[in-house]
């Protein structure tokens, strides 16, 4: 064999034992019992589910419909302007029902007397109206129906707020809740309820 045989020889020899190695060092990890797939992590499919939610550490306010609420720092929350109003050719996505369908609206307003500005721009929310109270949806229909996203020392804002219901319901209750954006309440939930005309 001349002395490039030799060298072509023994360079196959090395690689065919690399490859075989190889081959048989994948097969074996290919060949293992792979490991149990990690269980899903539990899914929030809303940001008002409970139980997904932080702790507060705060007590829910309940106040009347036509009461301001201070939340102790300078911010302040009411709501004005109760209007029946109807929907034309409405859906409401909650019961399927169509037609012309009744609701409630009205506006928000938030006022920031305080030193430091306020987020305001993250709420859940939530309406029931009538006797017993029943969980309502919200048409949002308003003009403005987003709140404003803070608010400066000194600066207000609004927004437009609805709920179905029936001309029959005349008992409403409106919750809204400010929260950063990890869902983490900034303040206590605040309860407006009472009487509409």
């Amino acid at each position: 064999m001349t002395r490039t045989g030799w060298i072509v020889t023994a360079i196959s020899t090395v690689v065919a034992l690399i490859i075989g190695f190889g081959a048989g060092w994948w097969v074996q990890g290919t060949s293992a019992e792979p490991d149990p797939p990690a269980p899903p992590a539990p899914r929030s499919t809303h940001p008002d589910d409970v139980e997904a939610r932080p702790e507060t550490g705060f007590d829910p306010v309940v106040v009347d419909l036509d009461q301001t609420h201070d939340f102790g720092d300078g911010f302040s929350i009411g709501l004005s302007g109760f209007e029946r109003r109807v929907e034309e050719g409405g859906v409401d996505p909650d019961t399927g029902e169509e037609g012309d369908l009744p609701y409630l609206s009205w506006t928000v307003e938030v006022t920031n007397e305080g030193s430091a500005t306020v987020p305001s721009g993250l709420v859940t929310r939530s309406c029931s109206v009538g006797d017993p109270l029943r969980e309502s949806g919200s048409p949002v229909l308003g003009d403005s129906v987003n709140p404003p996203e803070s608010l400066e020392p000194g600066q207000s804002g609004s927004w437009d707020e609805d709920c179905w219901a029936d001309e029959d319901d005349r008992q409403i209750q409106y919750t809204v809740e400010f929260h950063d954006q990890d869902f983490v309440p900034l303040y206590p939930p605040v309860t407006f309820a009472g009487s509409v005309g």
